[in-house]
């Protein structure tokens, strides 16, 4: 349908970003680490699914909004962390949307034996939607655990 087209081209725009950086001056290809929030959470899923040199992935409140509502998202996200050979970190907060997708995605990665850490914080702001923004709103009580889950996996060698 038009959502999965418009899925597949925002896809293919990050894997061109991906190549690009790869080749940037100044760049380590072999130490990238990929992290996005909420529908770019799925998309960072998505590329290191297709980038086995992805040392390490990072979401943010990743399919939180559609992961209920949506079969063959789940199907997509779950069978794209059984292709990636890269450690994940989960992140929601309590309140987001849905923590569903991380809960279903980390147990995946436990059943396969995969690296992965999920994090579920704390309540960020009142609403569902200062939850899902994460992120943006509570930099404090994530920032010291991703760069230590970065960290950890950047002394990894493939």
């Amino acid at each position: 349908g038009e959502r999965g087209q418009e899925v597949a081209g925002q896809q293919q725009d990050v894997l061109a970003a991906l190549s690009f950086l790869k080749t940037a001056p100044g760049i380590d290809a072999e130490r990238i680490a990929l992290a996005g929030h909420s529908f770019g959470g799925q998309l960072t899923l998505l590329a290191a699914e297709h980038d086995n040199k992805t040392r390490a992935v990072v979401t943010f409140a990743a399919a939180a909004g559609s992961w209920d509502h949506s079969p063959e998202l789940r199907a997509r996200l779950l069978a794209a962390v059984c292709g990636i050979a890269a450690p994940i970190m989960l992140i929601h907060a309590e309140n987001d949307y849905s923590t569903s997708a991380g809960r279903a995605l980390a147990d995946e990665l436990e059943r396969l034996h995969k690296p992965h850490v999920l994090k579920i914080y704390p309540p960020v702001g009142q609403t569902r939607e200062d939850g899902h923004n994460v992120l943006y709103k509570a930099i404090p009580e994530w920032e010291n655990d991703v760069f230590q889950f970065l960290d950890e996996h950047d002394k990894r060698r493939p």
